[in-house]
């Protein structure tokens, strides 16, 4: 296929790009991403199942690359085998919030379309996806912790996932909000100073 195949491809991802930005998901038609990438409907249908395939081409590699940062993040959190491995935890936190943003700013513009565009999608709801994944982590997290704490209260699920959402937005509103990565780095670092607090009060540190 070589060459010539590469090209058209990169032309509708490119062309694709604009019309999802500027008419969302629902409203961009393959028509006309094709005919702004001098490409043939037939010739789309080579490279892309569907414009679902289309969209998700696009996102899913940067969705999967913050996952796996995430993930491998996520695994220094969980070595619990006293209260000094708690705070030890706790005080990474931020550390690793600046890496995550820094990942979301190198690909602002994909995660700009997920958050303005992706309605119709599987992605629609994409803040409450990572959000509902930081729970269930930071649920497992407290219940690894709960051994090495005296008598600690505990936080409902409900809430946690608040918590939870309330500092993920906070990198994803400032993004949209055309906010610098170091604007969204300080007011990260304070909701999640502000989560912590709760947590330590819960936890009994």
């Amino acid at each position: 296929m070589g060459y010539d195949y590469d090209q058209t491809h990169d032309r509708i991802m490119k062309s694709a790009m604009v019309h999802f930005m500027e008419k969302g998901f629902s409203g961009a038609s393959i028509r006309q991403i094709c005919a702004d990438a001098g490409v043939t409907n037939g010739a789309f249908y080579a490279h892309f199942e569907s414009k679902e395939d289309l969209f998700s081409s696009l996102v899913k590699p940067v969705v999967d690359g913050l996952q796996k940062l995430y993930e491998g993040e996520n695994e220094t959190y969980m070595e619990i085998h006293s209260v000094e491995d708690i705070r030890r935890s706790m005080e990474q936190t931020f550390s690793s919030n600046r890496l995550l943003i820094h990942f979301v700013f190198e690909h602002a513009d994909i995660f700009r379309m997920i958050l303005t565009a992706g309605n119709g999608t599987e992605y629609e709801n994409f803040v409450d996806m990572l959000a509902a994944v930081e729970a269930v982590n930071t649920m497992e997290f407290m219940d690894r912790c709960r051994p090495y704490i005296s008598n600690p209260e505990k936080l409902s699920e409900g809430l946690i996932r608040q918590i939870s959402h309330f500092v993920v937005s906070a990198v994803f509103d400032g993004l949209i909000d055309g906010k610098t990565e170091e604007e969204v780095v300080h007011e990260t670092a304070l909701a999640s100073e502000f989560a912590l607090a709760g947590m330590k009060h819960f936890l009994g540190l």
